[in-house]
């Protein structure tokens, strides 16, 4: 005989397929291939349920995929409250998600309790498809790299605000994660995060650094005006892994006046002669090559480094107690507080 009918499909997020198993239909009659048509979710995941595993994965990512690009948010409590299941369409749809609501545009007055719950979720969900891929083993390398971009971006957005919350105290930890949020200005908007770096390094005292940044600020702002990048000068940053691709959001993150405060500031430094146009360096531990302090990639040996999970930072060599993989585990399930972790950090801080 000709192919027989298979089970779960394979492509969830292209139309639902019927899944074998008992329990298709409410008590009403209806299959759980007419809900999901129909849009009633809630009760084809419960149909869904008692079906098993394959029916919940298969109904959660074409729930998933059901939403407009404006309602990723929506996706993201979704996927929270049901699971990640794997699958390269579903891993190509969550990276879809997780760039649109971290890739979003805000302005600098936005309150925290607006933007910051989403981005919180986003970080559990990321965390899971995360851990799910390493424990698989067999997924596709660039999608992990991905993931973990996505994950590392949106971890570092959590503490930023945790270290704001706990005021002046933690003003060198919130410096250096805003300096490590300038690797993802290809995903986050990229006008915010060289704004809120080259102000944090500001208030460091950090002025060399500050005025590299400002500047790339400034150039933002002018190439979003434009809707162009690419007549932009990257002599600064030649050598670091801060990308040369930017997020350019339409409306700017903060106003007009705002934007000439930092021109005028910056004016001001090129003209003092101790300030200079520079980016902190330091001498790699396996070629002394001098490098970009921020920067996870040796540009002599290429040597890659695992960021420290509280600042960003490439962490040069082991300080003997955990593994980087593994504090970054604890970190994110729960095994270790927030805490620990700051006192840690700000105790090898140099």
């Amino acid at each position: 005989g000709g192919g027989g009918g298979g089970g779960g499909s394979s492509n969830p997020a292209k139309g639902a397929m019927p899944v074998t198993g008992m329990g298709r239909t409410t008590s009403g009659g209806e299959s759980i291939q007419e809900l999901a048509k129909r849009g009633d979710w809630e009760r084809c995941l419960q149909v869904a349920k008692k079906m098993g595993q394959e029916a919940v994965d298969q109904y959660v990512a074409l729930h998933v995929a059901s939403f407009s690009a404006g309602e990723s948010m929506q996706a993201v409590r979704v996927l929270q409250q049901h699971g990640t299941p794997l699958g390269s369409n579903n891993v190509a749809l969550y990276k879809q998600i997780a760039r649109d609501v971290l890739g979003r545009g805000r302005g600098k007055a936005t309150t925290e309790g607006t933007w910051l719950p989403p981005i919180q979720e986003l970080r559990e969900v990321l965390f899971k498809i995360w851990s799910a891929m390493q424990a698989q083993g067999n997924t596709d390398a660039g999608d992990q790299r991905d993931v973990e971009r996505l994950l590392q971006a949106a971890h570092l957005l959590c503490l930023q605000a945790s270290c704001r919350a706990k005021g002046a105290g933690m003003a060198e930890v919130e410096q250096k994660i805003c300096v490590s949020l300038l690797r993802y200005c290809d995903i986050l908007p990229a006008d915010r995060v060289f704004y809120e770096a080259g102000m944090a390094c500001k208030a460091a005292g950090k002025l060399n650094q500050a005025f590299v940044l400002c500047n790339r600020f400034l150039d933002i702002c002018d190439a979003m005006e434009e809707s162009d990048s690419s007549m932009m000068e990257n002599t600064d940053f030649e050598g670091t892994d801060v990308p040369f691709e930017f997020n350019l959001q339409e409306k700017p993150f903060v106003p007009e006046n705002d934007r000439e405060e930092v021109r005028d500031w910056v004016l001001q430094l090129s003209m003092d002669k101790q300030v200079e146009p520079v980016l902190p360096t330091r001498a790699c531990v396996k070629c002394n090559t001098k490098n970009y302090d921020a920067s996870l990639v040796c540009s002599g040996c290429n040597t890659k480094f695992k960021p420290c999970v509280v600042t960003g930072y490439p962490v040069m060599r082991g300080r003997g107690e955990l593994p980087a993989e593994e504090v970054f585990v604890n970190f994110h399930n729960g095994s270790a507080s927030f805490q620990s972790f700051i006192d840690f950090t700000v105790k090898g801080l140099n």
